[in-house]
């Protein structure tokens, strides 16, 4: 693994002249990197809810509205259209968060444990993107929250505005088990033999391209317990498995999409959010202190053939606070990931003023990725 090196300027893009405007420039990819650690109290029940979910505010020029209402549905049973309502809806079925000392000690089995998570796994620009959707619910005995588990990858198609699940891009073979046996081979070898052996069932729950290979997720079960793995196989090799739909998303040039303006959210937390104000948020310290912060990040898990650059874009509330982390141009999902929690890990910074008073303000900061 080599090693990489990470540096940022902070490119504030203002105009020379400081008039008061909120932030309206147009953006072809935009997504949002949302992820929190809750403890929350309903009624009775307490409930620990982890969510890391990476919302798309825009893609291919478009607000990709059915993609939106598939995670939104996949994560809380209902569509929405804003990450703000999928969040609110957390709270509305899990609680309010515990911040004071409690008077007694909760009974563990009054406990669940909520995992949810939407992430980018592979993606092809202006073309398709590929999302793995899970939610696990494990509460106690005496909790009144019902149990759910499950995991798939869903395809987007960005031109044309639809969703496909596997089966729509894998042929019928495949299901069927018509396709020659060194498919299977592949697709149990992560399997060891005892497993394989007594495994009641298969399915595949995701099918999506990257870097060169076809990755299959796959759940197999036996009577005793369920695993959920991915196979990866050549593209070159394995596109037979795919059905005329696949073929077509994957193996095909997309469609050509017309750019149109298309802008982030110009609100948060019921404030305007501006990109021209007479005094600009700066980070505390100045450029010296952002590279010092910079060279003790950790380095991302994966291997660069040249330098590369990441943009990234925030807002920084009237409080300092680091808010609507973004990628606007993506590079690779593990990168992307890593430069989005970069940002979200910095600290506050001093805000932005107007008028003399504080305000929020988005900023755009490129991160360079060096081998």
């Amino acid at each position: 693994m080599k090693k990489i090196f990470l540096a940022a300027i902070l490119a504030l893009f203002f105009s020379s002249v400081h008039a008061q405007s909120v932030d309206s420039r147009a953006v072809a990819y935009s997504v949002r990197y949302e992820k929190e650690h809750l403890f929350l109290q309903k009624d009775s029940d307490f409930n620990v809810v982890d969510y890391d979910i990476e919302w798309p505010e825009v893609l291919g020029y478009s607000y990709a509205p059915e993609l939106k209402s598939c995670i939104s549905a996949s994560l809380t049973g209902t569509s929405y259209l804003s990450f703000d309502s999928l969040r609110t809806k957390i709270y509305a079925d899990y609680g309010v968060p515990v911040t004071g000392m409690l008077k007694t000690i909760p009974d563990d089995r009054r406990f669940c444990y909520v995992t949810a998570s939407a992430r980018i796994v592979g993606y092809s620009p202006n073309h398709w993107i590929a999302y793995s959707l899970s939610l696990n619910v494990a509460p106690g005995k005496l909790s009144s929250i019902p149990a759910t588990s499950g995991e798939r990858v869903v395809v987007y198609d960005i031109p044309n505005g639809k969703m496909f699940n596997a089966r729509d891009l894998i042929s019928d073979n495949v299901v069927e088990r018509n396709e020659p046996q060194d498919f299977y081979d592949n697709l149990f070898a992560p399997l060891d033999d005892d497993f394989f052996n007594t495994m009641q069932s298969c399915e595949i729950e995701g099918v999506w391209i990257d870097e060169g290979n076809i990755d299959f997720l796959v759940k197999a079960s036996t009577a005793e317990s369920t695993r959920v793995y991915t196979a990866a196989m050549p593209l070159a090799t394995y596109a037979y498995t795919f059905s005329r739909q696949g073929r077509k998303l994957f193996t095909k040039e997309g469609k050509t999409i017309s750019p149109t303006v298309i802008t982030q959210p110009q609100i948060i937390d019921g404030d305007s959010i501006y990109n021209n104000v007479e005094v600009n948020p700066t980070f505390k310290g100045g450029d010296e202190a952002l590279k010092q912060y910079m060279s003790y990040t950790t380095k991302p898990d994966v291997i660069l053939n040249g330098p590369v650059k990441e943009y990234t874009s925030f807002v920084v509330d009237k409080d300092g606070k680091i808010k609507d982390v973004c990628i606007l141009r993506p590079i690779h999902p593990i990168l992307d990931r890593h430069a989005a929690m970069t940002v979200k890990g910095m600290p506050n910074f001093i805000p932005g003023r107007q008028n003399g008073k504080p305000v929020s303000v988005r900023m755009y900061m490129p991160i360079n990725y060096r081998p």
